[in-house]
């Protein structure tokens, strides 16, 4: 073998390493863009989740507060009238409350991302609302009919749904309980 055969060998040697090395870096580029994305996922999954906690918290410890209310006045402590409480037993609270930790949705009047709601009809409790989820329409007074009155003073049921709404990594999320609060009697 002369020196140019040699030569030659050791050049097309250098120029395939070359090529080798274009090849690795576009693989290991691709390698850590992929795990880059993957935690970039992970962590949004991990923040939704944390979120998700947060909502169902707040609406088991609203409904606990509100077991904790005399129970002819929770109507009047919880909905979003101020015109019914006076009187009251306990400060009211009003539908709507804050839930630390999370970010309202665009466009919430109040900025509060939890919400209570009953069977109401403009604002007036009612037991011939439909709301499957609720179990709606439902006796409220236990009379045995089922009206279009107002039971803001005469209910022994009653339906509450306890919304969280607020703006996630993913977009608008929302977790709601849904109960009916009764009257107890103690013997």
């Amino acid at each position: 073998m002369g020196n140019k055969e040699r030569k030659s060998k050791g050049r097309r040697r250098g120029g395939f390493a070359l090529v080798e090395v274009l090849v690795a870096s576009g693989v290991l580029t691709i390698a850590v863009v992929g795990m880059a994305g993957a935690m970039l996922s992970s962590m949004a999954l991990q923040r939704s989740e944390s979120e998700s906690t947060l909502a169902r918290l707040a609406a088991q410890q609203t409904l606990e507060n509100m077991q904790s209310v005399d129970f002819a006045e929770v109507w009047a402590c919880y909905n979003a009238s101020t015109a019914d409480d006076a009187g009251l037993g306990t400060a009211a609270r009003g539908a709507t409350f804050v839930v630390q930790g999370l970010t309202p949705v665009e466009g919430d009047a109040d900025g509060r991302c939890g919400t209570i709601e009953f069977p109401t009809v403009n604002g007036v409790l009612r037991e011939d609302v439909v709301d499957a989820a609720l179990g709606m329409p439902m006796d409220l007074d236990a009379d045995g009919a089922i009206d279009t009155a107002s039971h803001a003073s005469d209910y022994t049921l009653l339906p509450v749904r306890v919304r969280v709404d607020w703006r996630g990594p993913s977009g608008p999320q929302t977790y709601q309980l849904e109960t009916i609060l009764c009257l107890r009697i103690n013997s």
